[in-house]
């Protein structure tokens, strides 16, 4: 009898821990939902450029660089910009229908599958946080999403209050593996175990922004920033191993850390996907404590919750062999996905020499790496000078001047997108370089009425202040005469 007590008790305290509340997943639905939202809005900004025939990347150089990725993504059957406007619009239907909980477990995997589909099409303009809410959708494709403040759950008399599952279990440590990893890789870098890391990443002028630049005036804070957030990476299991109200404090300072980043540097989305992957392991007296300041405004809705509760029909029960053939399925998928999250970087990390300075690449493209083993130490930025038909020389990406020392080099970067399409471009193939000259040859400079007869794309370089500055360089990405007689023809080089 008292190894059947042990054995409840290590099963009661397994359960806090790897279990999620079931208001915890729907917040994060509904946050994640808006999430994939944002992302299409940004995306969307860049279709044609990104995503179409005529852009950067037509197919046909997809299919020739990347073939198995033009077979896999359902965007890389389409070329037009109706025909990606058409699926960009599914994708935002299948992401509302996540955010409101409607069929939600079809939904968010069909959201999934776009999503992936979409990143597959140009994976040259994906950073870490773009693999994070992917992981993610995967994820919650096997999680309940859909049990509290859905429409699903309007129509449903069940109204479960903590899930304990395989998949539940996998969420959890993900984003613990994460952090280890990025430990890990930080842990191979001399920056990072010298404590001037985070300085040079904050004087990395194509990152820094908003409070950044101002930040970088306390360097003795800074090398104390770094030891935190180093710490705090390899201290990140106490996201599963606490409850209660330790678990709600590391929570909190995850999350301050996140919008700190937020606040000083430019990394697309990164930031607030891992705040909505936070918000999973906060415990049932947070919600309750939500529950009762929402009642009020909850309460005056109630009769369009019963009023939908009647229209609405329930699910059609699957027979049970269906259903736990599903639920092992579902356990052996996240049971995959948690061990390659492990591999994976693992693996990587086996590769990493230790210690000394990385080459100077940029790492923010992986959720792994993200600055490690070493940050850049370059301050990069974009000139794009081109010559009108009018002999007028301009910069082709705004149709500003051309300045070759620019204020604010992250200004030069028209979105993050660019900024991460031009710097893989820089190492890439001849056969990715010469789309971006014929696409800036048919788009013509903005606000420019004359044709393009010539344009260049430089990438520049300079040594940030923290090793001591130095000079400039320029990198020649592409340069392309166009053609005056046919859109984006020509010879390039």
């Amino acid at each position: 009898m008292p190894a059947e007590s042990r054995r409840d008790r290590w099963r009661r305290a397994l359960a806090r821990r790897v279990g999620i509340d079931a208001r915890a997943l729907a917040a994060f639905r509904v946050a994640i939902g808006l999430l994939v939202l944002a992302d299409l809005g940004l995306r969307a900004r860049h279709l044609t450029a990104f995503y179409t025939d005529a852009g950067v990347l037509p197919r046909s150089t997809l299919a020739e660089t990347a073939p198995a990725l033009a077979s896999l993504s359902v965007h890389a059957q389409v070329g037009s910009w109706r025909g990606q406007a058409a699926l960009f619009a599914l994708t935002a239907a299948a992401a509302a229908a996540v955010v409101v909980g409607y069929r939600t477990r079809a939904a968010t995997a069909g959201t999934c599958y776009l999503l992936l589909s979409l990143y597959l099409r140009n994976r040259y303009v994906l950073n870490g946080g773009d693999g994070l809410l992917a992981l993610s959708l995967l994820f919650s494709v096997f999680l309940p999403l859909g049990g509290r403040w859905s429409v699903d759950a309007v129509r449903s008399a069940d109204r479960p209050r903590r899930v304990v599952t395989p998949a539940t279990a996998a969420f959890c440590l993900q984003l613990v593996v994460v952090y280890l990893a990025n430990a890990g890789f930080k842990l191979h870098g001399g920056a990072w175990t010298s404590g001037r890391a985070v300085r040079y990443v904050l004087e990395l002028e194509q990152f820094s922004v908003r409070l950044g630049p101002y930040a970088t005036a306390f360097p003795e804070l800074l090398v104390a920033v770094n030891w935190l957030w180093v710490g705090m990476l390899a201290a990140s299991p106490v996201l599963v191993l606490t409850t209660g109200r330790r678990r709600v404090l590391a929570v909190a300072a995850y999350a301050a850390a996140h919008v700190g980043m937020l606040l000083t540097m430019r990394l697309g989305l990164f930031p607030l996907v891992v705040v909505a992957m936070l918000s999973i392991y906060l415990p049932a007296p947070v919600w309750d404590r939500l529950e009762r300041v929402v009642a009020p405004a909850a309460g005056r809705t109630a009769g369009l919750r019963d009023r939908l509760r009647a229209r609405l029909r329930d699910d059609p029960t699957l027979p049970s062999s269906v259903a736990r053939a599903g639920r092992v399925a579902g356990t052996v998928v996240v049971a995959v996905l948690l061990v390659g999250s492990v591999v994976w970087p693992a693996t990587a990390l086996a590769g990493v020499e230790r210690p000394g300075e990385a080459a100077d690449v940029e790492t923010d493209g992986y959720v792994w790496q993200l600055f490690a083993p070493t940050p850049p130490t370059t301050t990069r930025w974009v000139v794009a000078p081109a010559t009108l038909a009018t002999g007028e020389r301009v910069d082709a990406l705004d149709g500003s001047a051309v300045d070759w020392t620019p204020p604010d080099a992250a200004e030069t970067y028209p979105s993050t997108l660019w900024h991460r399409y031009l710097a893989e471009t820089r190492n890439a193939e001849t056969a990715m370089q010469r789309p971006l000259g014929a696409y800036l040859c048919r788009r013509g400079a903005p606000g420019r009425e004359a044709a393009v007869r010539s344009v260049s794309v430089y990438l520049v370089e300079e040594p940030i202040p923290a090793v001591g500055g130095g000079d400039r360089r320029r990198i020649e990405v592409v340069s392309r005469d166009c053609d005056p007689t046919g859109p984006g023809g020509g010879r390039g080089r």
